[in-house]
């Protein structure tokens, strides 16, 4: 019906009847999928081979459009190729399957370009993904289509011939007849045009590398056809290309310079870009300059004068010569000639040689030397890319295995509290267990659930962090107070591991600081429970909380595992472990004191680790700049007022997970509260207004209208704008909370939910609404 072919394999047997022929029956099946799938498969082993074969993109273009035709059974190819410098597409060659003279369509095609965006193949270009036209005829964007129709074309596609982002080219196919798309032909295309420019890549970068060779060798010629000193400064060259270290190398080419130009003294100085100065690098004859670190500014001195002219200098006599410094006079050096050492316009330093006896250096020195400098640049230049292509390679080495040992440690650490989640929870569905060990099974499932809140809680912490999006509150926080409730918060853990906690905290201290009160719980809670958990059993963790001048200083303390030397330096960089094998003894992410030191420099504090060594214990301070205000009385802080339990009420819940939604409602109930709940905020609306609630604990994120549509509509109601509401989400950033309660909500609860908090927040919001209801 589109007008599209269709291939069938027809077979057939005759019908007999008292051995005559009396019919025949033909079986016909579409195996048109299985040949397109063969021609394919032949198009992209036959693109390969060209690929492999040739070495010229002029070579391989027909060849390469060949395959591509021959193999899919199309009748024109064309190949574009993008000109850089004019940003058009320029046509590049052409191969049909008709054996006759070029078409009236080529003869078009081959005196065009095309702009971004202009037709088949600028717009292949624009979007970077391939394209198909079934009518040439009707295409508003084929300005060729006249010439097609000339030439029989009636349906063509193109794909982008591609390297990263960037498109390189562009390969039009035409046919015949009318094709109706075929995408998976088209995503096969997308892949050979990643090969095709791979290889255009390869070729280009081989190019470049052939002309630095015959640059190189043009070079070489040049000295070898020289004198015998000439000849002697090649294997000063020779020397510059055999080296990869620069120290090395420069240390080879000292001697090689200094006997092929028979001179005294010979002295290489790199410049330093950042401060514009020259740094005396290596010397022979002159090692002082080396061993004192000498600078010198661009334009200052001899050096500097050659490297501020970017020209040769010459002293012949420096009696006189403002040029020469104290240190040359001292060895005694009475000429001196220096050269600029360049490579491709980029200064990189200069080089100079000296005599202990009055020279005139000639120009046919200055040639050679001149020489001799191009190639040590040159060397130079290649050691220090080698250098950095090597530090580069081990820092991504480095990177993938640190990624490699985190993903490792993550699936160890999050299967770990796992599986006696599910254990515990197998035995107690089906009834296994007495009452007493199912009640044990709880707690464990409790603690390490919570162990693994915790685990999630710190990746986030840490992507928000790298991510540039931690957001921190800016409020008045008593320190003492925050430490004592961390020591509080771990006493339990190092009650069970037998391991005391000394806290020792002078009262009355103003230790006010501006911050954000949980992320410095999480820096002091992270700082102990680091110290129990590598403390030994009947061993001590000392915490102190002091103020030293406009400091309020923190340190924690134990007589432990310790920090071998090695590590120290390490200890706060994220996902570094001191022991990272499978053997280790004691379990986490490495994200603990990486996100300390980073919660405390966004605090405008330090932290800093010390430890004797392996065995010695460690202790860390914090160190945290004060503000300067009242602290607020011990009473104040923290005070919770006692109450009796709510009056009866009527909850609503809206959670469109039902397992979330059932637990919820089972929590609510169980503290005597009548509930009802819905798993949409469009159901909620509808059947609001008919009850009277008490209050209302919703998602916030949920199909066809979220938490934060649901709670504007329902303050528009009469009898609602009062109405306690709690909001709950996964997203737990303090902007997150900020939003709920801007949306109108009371109270911004973060997933997962503890439902003891969850049933303090319903108390008090309860407890703070008049008698009447909604």
């Amino acid at each position: 019906k589109d007008g599209s072919w269709k291939i069938h394999e027809a077979t057939g047997h005759n019908l007999l009847e008292d051995t005559a022929v009396s019919g025949i029956v033909v079986n016909s099946r579409d195996i048109t999928n299985r040949k397109r799938l063969e021609q394919r498969l032949t198009a992209q082993y036959q693109v390969g081979r060209v690929l492999a074969e040739v070495e010229k993109l002029r070579e391989a273009a027909p060849r390469l459009l060949r395959a591509i035709c021959e193999s899919l059974g199309w009748d024109l190819g064309q190949f574009w190729i993008r000109d850089r410098e004019a940003n058009v597409l320029n046509w590049l060659t052409s191969w049909r399957m008709s054996s006759q003279g070029p078409t009236e369509f080529e003869e078009a095609s081959r005196h065009r370009t095309f702009l971004l965006g202009a037709g088949l193949p600028g717009r292949v270009w624009a979007s970077g993904e391939p394209d198909w036209i079934i009518d040439l005829a009707s295409d508003p964007n084929f300005p060729r289509a006249s010439f097609a129709a000339a030439s029989g074309l009636r349906s063509a596609f193109g794909f982008p011939i591609v390297l990263g982002d960037e498109v390189l080219g562009v390969i039009e196919v035409f046919s015949h007849e009318r094709e109706a798309p075929d995408q998976r032909l088209l995503d096969m295309m997308s892949g050979i045009g990643n090969q095709i420019g791979q290889f255009i890549e390869r070729q280009r970068a081989e190019a470049k590398t052939s002309q630095l060779y015959d640059r190189e060798q043009r070079a070489r010629h040049e000295v070898e056809a020289a004198m015998d000193r000439m000849r002697r400064v090649q294997t000063v060259t020779d020397s510059a290309l055999a080296h990869l270290s620069l120290d090395e190398l420069l240390a080879d080419l000292l001697n090689r310079v200094r006997d092929a130009i028979n001179v005294d003294t010979v002295v290489i100085l790199l410049h330093d870009s950042e401060t514009n100065e020259l740094l005396a690098w290596a010397a022979k004859g002159l090692e002082e300059e080396v061993d004192l670190g000498i600078r010198i500014p661009i334009g200052a001195g001899f050096a500097g004068k050659i490297a501020a002219q970017k020209s040769p200098v010459i002293i012949s006599d420096i009696e006189g010569s403002e040029l020469y410094n104290d240190l040359l006079r001292r060895r005694g050096i009475q000429s001196l000639l220096g050269v600029p050492l360049f490579v491709e316009g980029r200064l990189l330093g200069v080089i100079h040689v000296g005599k202990f006896i009055r020279y005139q250096f000639t120009e046919d020195d200055t040639r050679l030397l001149q020489l001799v400098a191009d190639r040590i640049a040159l060397a130079i230049d290649n050691a220090r890319l080698f250098e950095e292509e090597r530090a580069a390679r081990q820092e991504a080495e480095a990177a993938s295995r640190a990624k490699d040992e985190f993903l490792t440690t993550i699936s160890h650490e999050l299967r770990t509290p796992l599986t006696p989640v599910i254990g515990w929870i197998h035995m107690i569905r089906n009834g296994m267990l007495p009452a007493l060990e199912a009640e044990h099974g709880l707690e464990v499932i409790e603690k390490n659930s919570l162990i693994l809140k915790r685990l999630i809680n710190d990746l986030l912490d840490m992507s928000a962090i790298l991510s540039g999006k931690m957001r921190m509150e800016e409020l008045p926080v008593p320190l003492a107070a925050v430490v004592r409730e961390a020591v509080e918060t771990v006493r339990p853990i190092a009650a069970a591991h037998d391991i005391e906690v000394d806290l020792r905290v002078p009262d009355g201290a103003s230790d006010i600081v501006t911050g954000d009160r949980a992320r410095l719980l999480q820096v002091f809670w992270n700082l102990m429970s680091n110290a129990i958990k590598f403390s030994s059993s009947g061993g001590k963790v000392s915490v102190s909380c002091e103020v030293a001048g406009k400091e309020a200083v923190v340190r924690v303390e134990d007589a432990g595992q310790g920090i071998a030397p090695a590590f120290l330096p390490y200890v706060f960089e994220r996902f570094r472990q001191a022991d990272g094998s499978k053997t280790r003894a004691h379990g986490g992410l490495g994200l603990g004191l990486a996100l300390v030191k980073s919660f405390v420099e966004a605090h405008e504090g330090t932290v800093e680790a010390e430890s004797a060594g392996v065995g010695a214990g460690s202790r860390f301070t914090v160190r945290l700049p004060l503000q300067s205000i009242q602290a607020p009385r011990a009473d104040q802080i923290g005070a919770v007022k006692a109450e009796p339990a709510p009056r009866p009420a009527n909850l609503l819940i809206i959670e469109d997970d039902e397992d979330t939604l059932e637990m919820l409602r089972a929590t609510l109930e169980a503290r005597g509260f009548q509930v009802t709940g819905f798993a949409s905020a469009t159901e909620t609306l509808d059947v609001l207004p008919k009850n009277s609630v008490d209050l209302i604990i919703s998602d916030i994120g949920m199909p066809v209208m979220d938490g934060f549509e649901m709670i504007r509509r329902l303050r528009e109601l009469p009898g609602y704008q009062t109405v306690p509401a709690i909001a709950l989400s996964g997203y737990a950033s303090q902007k997150d909370a900020a939003s709920a309660i801007a949306a109108g909500f009371n109270a911004h609860v973060s997933k997962p939910v503890d439902p003891r908090e969850l049933i303090a927040l319903v108390d008090q919001l309860l407890r703070e609404r008049p008698e009447s209801g909604g």
